[in-house]
């Protein structure tokens, strides 16, 4: 089984992974995912609420994969060591919690999964850069470089993709969804460079978070409260 949902923003957003709320949990197993896409907020401050949080997810049957979002510590994620699993590089929290890395492929369950992570923070200007801000939210041209060349040795084909934004060409239903919060002369050049990429390759769904809403729209899907499984 796979589970996909929204940005969880430990511990402001997480209440919908609760037993209570996703019930599904209790016939999984770690060969099981639920994957967060983006802004999942576990690493924040090494603190006591870490502590009670990690101690949370850990103990959890399934294993919990996620994109990075805009509001990640990145200095703190970015220090992790790196590894391969299967076929692409994760960061590993813990045995059951892996941050899958920007440009990446994953196999699972027999399907492709391209991941990229990464967004623009539209509240930077309220944040403090190290604390609660990090540059390293916006992907890099490296970073969409490496995801290009990943696809292309894959023949720009996959079955899923999973980001934390959305390409540019879903920007209309953003708009008609959330006329109140769009900015149409905000840094949109994450979603202008996704959407480069969706021109190029062929898949079955895109699935993405950052805005707060739940839709779906031809074959992109927002997702925020709803936890969906996908295979």
């Amino acid at each position: 089984m796979i589970y996909l949902t929204g940005d969880t923003h430990i511990p402001l957003d997480i209440d919908k992974l609760s037993r209570k709320n996703f019930p599904e949990q209790k016939t999984m197993e770690r060969q099981d995912y639920v994957i967060v896409l983006g802004d999942f907020g576990l690493l924040w401050q090494h603190d006591k609420e870490y502590e009670y949080w990690l101690d949370i997810l850990t103990h959890r049957k399934y294993t919990l994969l996620f994109v990075d979002g805009n509001h990640e510590n990145f200095d703190w994620l970015n220090s992790l060591p790196v590894e391969t699993w299967h076929g692409g590089k994760v960061h590993r929290v813990a045995e059951n919690i892996l941050h899958l890395m920007r440009g990446e492929i994953f196999e699972l369950q027999g399907k492709k999964f391209f991941t990229l992570g990464g967004a623009v923070s539209t509240d930077r200007i309220y944040r403090k850069e190290g604390l609660s801000w990090w540059p390293a939210e916006k992907p890099s041209f490296e970073e969409f470089d490496h995801g290009i060349k990943n696809l292309m040795a894959h023949e720009n084909h996959v079955d899923y993709v999973l980001t934390h934004t959305c390409p540019a060409g879903v920007f209309p239903e953003i708009r008609l969804n959330i006329p109140n919060r769009w900015d149409p002369y905000g840094d949109h050049s994450v979603e202008e460079a996704l959407g480069a990429i969706d021109r190029d390759i062929h898949y079955e769904g895109w699935y993405f978070g950052h805005w707060h809403i739940d839709f779906d729209y031809e074959k992109y899907h927002a997702m925020y409260n709803r936890v969906t499984r996908i295979l």
